[in-house]
């Protein structure tokens, strides 16, 4: 095939294929235009996804037990930096290290919410004594 070669596909819009020359077979179709190419593609993908499967599968993720449990903030910190480095060592996929981070964001929000809440109970009560204080005050 010449360096100037084309592959005689088009793509889906109906323009011609960009494939570089060095793609071009002597049939002169780029890999992905030749004939039986969907087919063939598909399969290529089946295989990868099943080999990255059993790539993630053999390295195990995080174990059971391996995050602490939430109950403080400083928990949360140490559990994101399990997840951290579990992703950074191949042990964690980063699906599932950004799934991790997440539900550990959403507990912070929600604790958080709940410090603000109790806080906001306790201010509630010692304004309501301070005013009973005042009331009496007035009486005597």
């Amino acid at each position: 095939m010449s360096v100037e070669a084309r592959c005689r596909g088009t793509r889906a819009g109906g323009e011609p294929c960009g494939a570089p020359p060095q793609l071009i077979g002597e049939d002169g179709f780029c890999p992905a235009h030749r004939p039986g190419a969907k087919e063939r593609l598909s399969e290529a993908g089946r295989k990868g996804a099943a080999a990255t499967a059993r790539k993630w599968r053999g390295r195990g993720g995080l174990e059971v037990g391996e995050l602490p449990e939430l109950r403080t903030p400083h928990d949360a910190q140490k559990a994101l930096d399990i997840v951290a480095h579990a992703a950074a060592e191949g042990r964690l996929p980063q699906r599932q290290a950004d799934a991790t981070t997440r539900a550990v964001r959403e507990w912070l929000r929600a604790h958080e919410a709940g410090v603000v809440s109790d806080r906001l109970e306790e201010l509630r009560a010692t304004v309501a004594e301070l005013k009973g204080e005042k009331k009496l005050r007035r009486v005597n």
